[in-house]
């Protein structure tokens, strides 16, 4: 487990979490009716990050 957390796999893992959220998102603004704006747009920005670090991550534990 812990060669998993520090691998670089790690970051793509949160960028599949933070798609799940994103989706979360979705649902209730056309279900319900509530767009959370500042919650979008912070995923989206933690979302550039990780992605940003898996593809520029040279190493490689797991």
């Amino acid at each position: 487990m812990k060669k998993f957390l520090t691998g670089n796999w790690w970051h793509l893992f949160c960028a599949f979490y933070m798609v799940a959220i994103i989706a979360y998102i979705v649902f209730f603004a056309v279900v319900h009716h509530i767009l959370m704006a500042g919650f979008l747009v912070s995923t989206l920005f933690m979302l550039g990050i990780e992605l940003y670090i898996f593809a520029t991550s040279r190493k490689s534990v797991v």
